[in-house]
């Protein structure tokens, strides 16, 4: 599986990522937003959590990974 090369935006809260949405909204954009899966000593953000905050900013939800064993990458576009 090949993991597409997009900006990698961490987050580690849902308010963080929807304040992160709210202020980067730009057209045709699309991003991975990085959160630590349940297994890692991170904090976690469900994937439907992440799912609702994404689609609530007017953000479509792509693709989903396991990055590096502890991390979850989550493709989200805007625009296009």
């Amino acid at each position: 599986m090949n993991i597409p090369k997009l900006k990698r935006i961490k987050v580690s809260t849902e308010q963080e990522l929807r304040t992160w949405l709210r202020k980067n909204a730009e057209p045709a954009q699309e991003v991975m937003i990085i959160t630590g899966n349940k297994k890692s000593g991170e904090k976690h953000i469900p994937s439907q959590s992440v799912r609702d905050v994404v689609r609530e900013n007017g953000w479509e939800f792509g693709r989903s990974y396991t990055l590096n064993g502890n991390l979850k990458g989550h493709v989200v576009r805007y625009g296009v």
